[in-house]
């Protein structure tokens, strides 16, 4: 048995609770209380001592939406996820393409228009064209649901002048009905399929490089979506087995499954939360509608200046079906609800169609809603997984996209646990930067992070710094069915810890976004620690 002594665990179980000891054999806490009482009863047992010199320890954060492999490629890519002006990002890729060979293909990831601050207009093919015109490019948006390619690509894959996309997409054209290089939601697959599929070599390492920086970042598990987009159902599978198990790189993941991915969960002899302590299957994934960045998150109201409400990626006949093959295979749902009329739509369905016993279905996002929607989702089993450094990052700007009609609670946190429901935290990275301390600083202060200004949105919806902490805790275990063995530091609880360096609860919430993880253990063992 391991004796962790000398810091000050948080044990999660209420606000202010702490314990200055804990012992730990293997997987499991075997108690929690103080170092002299745990010595006494357990010193015939105790084979290893860790002294944690005064730091602070929360149960291990798990971040309940994400794509690993995703997060992994990212790292692995180009990403302009942190350039701040066209410009730079235009030079990035020109500079890439000349390392390149001749009519090597290029794809690069997360370019916001939203954080230039000297031309806000997206990138199109004419960009792209006066880089390359004989290298294929691709740059996909930081929200996953627009591509821009160039000339190059467009007549690789095919698409025609005029041509409309059919099925919860759009091949945008201009006012003379040319093509823009943009594609949105599922026709953005026109060009990203056309790639050549990673090899589970490169899938291994994708993996690897996410997990390690995660660990980094105080991070023990994830919930993700991942069995889709890559090497399928059970190749995918096979990798995160092959990496976590096989390769020995302890993390806990709770794997969504696409829709797409039924069949072959279906004929597979897998099952919902098979009981395995690293690797498990969870919710069935629908995407339903798309995002404010692209004007494609299904709203009420019109987006500012236009006729358009957004796009529904499901068809309501084709929804319904969806939610039926779920609840046949015994499966809640996790939904991607960023408009406010999705989320009306979404939860009728789910009154008419609920899921198991004990089930939780998975509202994910769900940035803009309403008193009234929250009324008509009473006592439905839903959990939220919310990313609170969506409000820092999306905020003003898309108030200004969508106007002046807006919905009424915007990352309505707060309102939605007064409404009863469990809410979970998340980064949706590589969306974002999956740091914890950078959706806790969101949650609590209501700030956009790294902004001059320090104006707080909509603070009626703050969080306070416990229920922001509970968020990456208490949060994620009820979502992945772990309340009674994880986000918790107790007899009976999994052994994953994050040890920082600051107490949260002892410094400016201004602050909070600055805190430094010191070590990340998983079941027990050290997998990351700062040196000083």
């Amino acid at each position: 048995m391991k004796l962790w002594k000398n810091g000050l665990f948080y044990t999660m179980e209420k606000e202010e609770e702490t314990v200055s000891a804990v012992i730990t054999d293997g997987e499991k806490i075997v108690a929690a209380g103080e170092e002299e009482e745990l010595k006494k009863h357990y010193n015939k047992e105790i084979t290893e001592e860790i002294d944690l010199n005064g730091e602070t320890v929360f149960p291990g954060f798990v971040d309940s939406h994400l794509h690993l492999l995703w997060y992994g490629l990212s790292l692995a890519r180009l990403n302009l996820n942190q350039s701040r002006s066209k410009k730079e990002s235009i030079d990035k890729i020109r500079e890439t393409v000349q390392h390149l060979a001749y009519d090597e293909w290029l794809f690069v990831e997360g370019y916001n228009e939203n954080e230039w601050q000297d031309d806000p207009t997206p990138i199109t093919r004419i960009d792209l064209d006066a880089i390359s015109t004989h290298h294929p490019l691709l740059v996909r948006r930081i929200d996953y649901h627009n591509v821009v390619i160039n000339t190059v690509l467009i007549n690789k894959i095919g698409i025609k002048e005029g041509q409309i996309y059919d099925g919860g997409g759009e091949i945008q054209l201009n006012r003379e009905g040319k093509i823009t290089g943009v594609l949105k939601d599922e026709a953005t697959n026109l060009a990203i399929n056309a790639f050549p599929a990673t090899t589970p070599k490169e899938q291994e390492e994708y993996l690897k490089l996410a997990i390690e920086d995660l660990w980094s970042k105080g991070i023990t598990g994830a919930h993700s979506e991942d069995l889709h987009y890559f090497n399928g159902f059970e190749g995918t599978l096979k990798t995160f087995r092959d990496v976590i198990k096989e390769q020995k790189k302890p993390f806990r993941v709770h794997l969504l499954i696409h829709h797409k991915e039924l069949k072959a969960y279906n004929h597979s002899a897998k099952s919902f939360l098979d009981g395995d302590p690293y690797i498990e299957l969870g919710a069935m994934k629908i995407f339903y509608d798309g995002t404010v960045g692209s004007r494609t998150a299904l709203m009420s109201q019109s987006y500012a200046g236009t006729v358009n409400n957004g796009l529904q990626i499901q068809a309501d006949e084709d929804f319904v079906s969806l939610i039926k093959a779920a609840r046949k295979a015994k499966l809640p749902v996790a939904i991607h609800i960023l408009g406010d009329k999705a989320f009306e739509k979404v939860i009728a369905t789910l009154r008419e169609f609920p899921p198991m016993s004990g089930q939780l279905d998975r509202m994910i996002h769900t940035p803009w809603l309403s008193k009234e929607l929250l009324k008509k989702a009473e006592n439905l089993p839903l959990i939220f997984d919310v990313q609170p450094q969506f409000m820092s990052s999306d905020l003003p700007w898309a108030l200004d996209v969508l106007g002046e009609n807006h919905p009424p609670l915007v990352f309505a946190w707060k309102s939605i646990k007064d409404a009863g429901f469990q809410v979970a935290g998340s980064s949706d990275a590589p969306i974002e930067i999956p740091n914890p301390f950078y959706g806790i600083h969101s949650a609590v202060t209501r700030t956009v992070r790294e902004a001059t200004s320090k104006k707080r949105y909509f603070p009626e919806e703050e969080l306070s710094v416990f229920e922001a902490l509970s968020l990456y805790t208490i949060g994620s275990a009820t979502a992945g069915y772990k309340e009674n063995t994880r986000g918790k530091i107790k007899a009976g609880y999994i052994s994953d810890f994050t040890i920082l360096k600051k107490n949260p609860f002892m410094i400016k919430k201004e602050a909070l976004d600055q805190i430094k993880v010191s070590k990340t253990v998983v079941g027990g063992i050290v997998v990351f620690q700062k040196n000083n």
